[in-house]
């Protein structure tokens, strides 16, 4: 009897030191996969190239690109498969929406849901289609994020959902329609910040001075974390969609309580990334300025200083900013910079919301190549009006402009050595301010009877290496000017009036408003900054756009314009 004893108590102490060693083991994995995303997550990586393309959602879930026809999976593939087959992207991002949701959630309805009628006004079936699409996924077993980084990854790409994080677009209470507004949002007027100043629909806008709207939001965050887990590489706040978290002057006393919600989205990524084996980036898209963010809440340096994030996107919102400083952002961080930096371009430009042409895209992306950016960042890259056209292109008068988009465009985006020898059009920002932020440009200039005045255009290309066949430089005044304009000290060869139809630059004059085109020796231009001087002998003028055009090629075998 004392022998079973002592055989039973050895075998149960055996078993009970076994439990012990494999607790003791899984604890060192937790922990060592815990670190592994703190600290092997790309947090002290400097430079990763990355080619971005962030893709809205509500397009998709529309089925715009196919001419909002009912989706079938097969269009959603389609879509995705445009941008990440067989292309140079390396991260595709899907937006999961804000308060309205194109996936299903607890804390909102899914886009379009207007709750059997009750909240329809007749006038929104359109609205309506988005909603029968997700419930079409719905019923397949899937959602727009699931089908489209499935699809995605199949085809390679890294993938990440993208979160709006104070999306204005339906907090307009004059629609008078209430399927258009979210339920939390119109139950808690209380939390908007009512200040009409800072923008379009910014008085609607969520104030995350207050506890509550930080905790909505990190709910919601937390819900597509856990349930999207298997299907990222990572998470991105869109901070630029839309600026505006607080009231104007209280960005700087907020920064401290964003900076503490940071802390807790990332413990919440660190913990999924823990429970599901795996790394989780964490990203975010931010302003142009460490002062800009500053003043709307966003302490970006002490985020790196922690170790927050992963990498940062600098962008706009809406209007490209062409020469958007990246290269000041990247020198104002200094050494607390210790992860990738990228800049996103737009989809439309200059204040009548003109969309970006093809050699704009070349201009803009190959300034921020030069500057710096570690790679590529599409934002609203559409290919709506491509597919919908057969994938041929959509010209304007004269056929030198393409103002739509298409995967060889896109293609070609990526890099400086894939956009050499392109057409380019280099530009400055006519300099409207957006929700706080100036755009790096000093227009618009106005230029005094008998003053001199100058503007500088960067250009990346290296013309001695690959000169370009025309060089045209197009200006928009307030009224005809009446003053020498010299490139690099060089005088134009001759103004062609017939340019400015032929390119497309007539677009919105207003009053007295002149383009002109001057044409200028090949000589004249350089690479890096080229400076534009105007010497006003008559008259005021104002000068409104500035544009450097490269011709390097006729435009079916060098790119439209």
């Amino acid at each position: 009897m004392d022998k079973y004893y002592f055989a039973r108590d050895r075998k149960n102490s055996c078993q009970f030191m076994k439990k012990i060693f494999i607790s003791v083991l899984g604890m060192l994995m937790l922990i060592a996969l815990a670190f592994n995303a703190f600290a092997g997550n790309g947090r002290t990586q400097k430079s990763k190239y990355r080619f971005i393309h962030n893709n809205d959602g509500s397009d998709l879930l529309g089925n715009i690109w196919f001419g909002r026809r009912p989706l079938t999976l097969a269009d959603l593939d389609s879509c995705v498969d445009l941008v990440t087959k067989n292309t140079p992207i390396t991260t595709y991002m899907i937006c999961s929406g804000s308060e309205f949701f194109y996936v299903p959630s607890k804390y909102g309805r899914i886009f379009g849901d207007d709750l059997n009628g009750t909240l329809s006004c007749g006038t929104d079936t359109l609205f309506h289609r988005y909603y029968d699409n997700a419930m079409y996924l719905q019923r397949q077993g899937t959602d727009l994020i699931k089908a489209t980084l499935t699809r995605a990854k199949a085809n390679g790409k890294e993938t990440f959902i993208t979160y709006r994080v104070n999306d204005l677009h339906f907090n307009d209470t004059t629609m008078h329609c209430p399927v258009y507004y979210t339920k939390w949002w119109l139950e808690h007027p209380q939390f908007w910040v009512n200040d009409a100043s800072q923008g379009w629909h910014s008085a609607g806008a969520l104030d995350f001075t207050y506890q509550e709207v930080r905790d909505h939001k990190l709910a919601i965050i937390s819900e597509q974390l856990d349930n999207y887990a298997d299907y990222i590489d990572g998470y991105e706040l869109d901070f630029m969609r839309f600026f505006v978290y607080c009231k104007t002057g209280q960005g700087e006393a907020l920064a401290p309580q964003m900076t503490q919600w940071m802390r807790e989205i990332r413990r919440k990524a660190d913990a999924v990334a823990v429970k599901n084996h795996k790394k989780i980036l964490l990203t975010v898209r931010v302003a142009p300025t460490l002062e800009a963010n500053l003043a709307h809440g966003l302490d970006v340096r002490q985020w790196l200083k922690e170790g927050l994030i992963d990498f940062i996107t600098i962008g706009t919102h809406m209007r490209i900013d062409p020469e958007i400083p990246i290269g000041k952002f990247r020198k104002d961080l200094g050494r607390d910079l210790r992860v990738p930096l990228y800049a996103s371009v737009d989809g439309v430009t200059y204040s009548n919301f003109e969309p970006v042409s093809n050699a704009m895209y070349r201009g803009t992306c190959s300034y921020i190549l030069s500057q710096g950016a570690d790679g590529m960042y599409l934002f609203n890259f559409y290919l709506s009006e491509y597919n919908m056209h057969g994938g041929k292109d959509v010209l304007e008068r004269g056929g030198e402009i393409c103002r739509y988009r298409s995967p060889e465009l896109m293609s070609e985006l990526g890099s400086l050595k894939t956009m050499e020898g392109r057409n380019k059009i280099y530009s400055l920002s006519e300099g409207r301010v957006e929700y706080g932020m100036h755009p790096n440009t000093p227009l618009p200039l106005t230029i005094s009877k008998g003053r001199k005045e100058k503007v500088s255009l960067y250009v990346a290309d290296d013309v001695k290496h690959i000169a370009p066949q025309e060089v045209m430089l197009f200006l928009r005044t307030s009224r005809l000017p009446e003053a020498n304009i010299l490139l690099n000290g060089s005088v134009p060869i001759v103004e062609v009036p017939g340019y400015a139809s032929l390119y497309d630059r007539e677009r919105g004059l207003r009053g007295d408003e002149q383009v002109l085109c001057l044409v200028f020796p090949i000589s004249a231009v350089k690479q890096g900054e080229n400076i534009v001087r105007f010497d006003s002998s008559d008259n005021e003028f104002t000068v409104i756009r500035a544009e450097l055009a490269l011709k390097f090629g006729n435009v079916h075998t060098n790119g439209r314009f």
